[in-house]
């Protein structure tokens, strides 16, 4: 018997309070989300299982700010969900090298070019989130620089989510790519789609945080992390202790008015910005750096 589901709106003032909201929305069990916007507010609608709508809403409530809006969760409209989330998703083109695509879009290769198959129902990063993007034009970048990637024959992706910047690591010519997330749905989807794309003798996953690291007396030439400002931040000194020294640091999940506070607190840490790239969305200007020790 399929699931019943409901929706309920949250409807907030400033655009990144919403994408914060999601975010927890779906480390709680959202299903899916819908956004739109006006003068005066941003809105999101979540599709949740019915029985856990409420103390979702609960949830969200405690850590909303006052000017935001949660309304009461109602039945959504009568519509083949199977099918319709997959409405306007389509084969990312990273570079010559890499295409990023869900299973249910096809795409004819050019030559030289590979690919990574990743379900997008299942853990946030499918390569279509600006944050997400950047990671992916940065590392494709820094492996084109030596052949076949051997500059960067191990990368460390902290907070692997969907497993993608890992997976694309392999493809793009790293030896052993390790990725970790506290959220084990998130290491479940991202063993899977390695077993997908035939990578899984490449990569590991495992839950947990960056201090299971610690013990650890190799650093990765290539690091990675995608996170939001308020997760980077704690575990900025971990991060870079993680990296080899000649080795380089892609930061993203950041937007424009982010990225002081973060350079100063890598420099702190012992890391200086070597470049950076952007992308713009309806939330705002992202912002993907690469950093590298000093």
């Amino acid at each position: 018997m399929d699931e019943e589901v409901c929706r309920f709106w949250i409807e907030c003032v400033e655009a990144v309070e919403r994408e914060w909201l999601l975010a927890e929305a779906f480390e709680l069990g959202a299903g899916g989300a819908e956004e739109s916007e006006d003068e005066e507010r941003f809105r999101a609608c979540i599709y949740v299982a019915s029985n856990r709508a409420e103390g979702m809403r609960s949830a969200l409530a405690e850590i909303a700010p006052a000017s935001t809006r949660i309304l009461e969760a109602e039945a959504p409209p009568e519509v083949d969900w199977s099918e319709a989330w997959k409405a306007g998703l389509e084969a990312l083109v990273i570079s010559p090298r890499l295409v990023v695509r869900p299973p249910f879009v096809d795409i004819t290769l050019e030559r030289g070019q590979r690919e990574i198959v990743i379900d997008p129902g299942q853990a946030f990063g499918t390569g279509a989130h600006a944050s997400t993007h950047l990671c992916l034009e940065w590392m494709d970048a820094l492996m084109g620089e030596a052949a076949d990637g051997a500059r960067f024959d191990r990368m460390l992706d902290v907070g692997t989510g969907s497993g993608v910047l890992a997976l694309a690591a392999i493809v793009l010519g790293a030896s052993r790519a390790l990725g970790f997330d506290l959220d084990p749905v998130a290491i479940e989807a991202a063993a899977s789609a390695a077993r997908r794309n035939g990578l899984e003798a490449g990569v590991s996953f495992f839950v947990g945080g960056i201090e299971a690291l610690a013990g650890e007396t190799s650093a990765y030439p290539l690091v990675v992390a995608n996170l939001l400002k308020r997760e980077m931040l704690p575990i900025a000194s971990s991060i870079v202790r993680s990296l080899a020294p000649e080795g380089r640091l892609v930061l993203a999940g950041l937007l424009e008015e982010d990225v002081a506070e973060i350079l100063d607190r890598f420099a702190q840490a012992g890391c200086v910005e070597v470049g950076r790239r952007e992308r713009e969305d309806v939330v705002g200007r992202w912002v993907g750096l690469c950093l590298r020790p000093a």
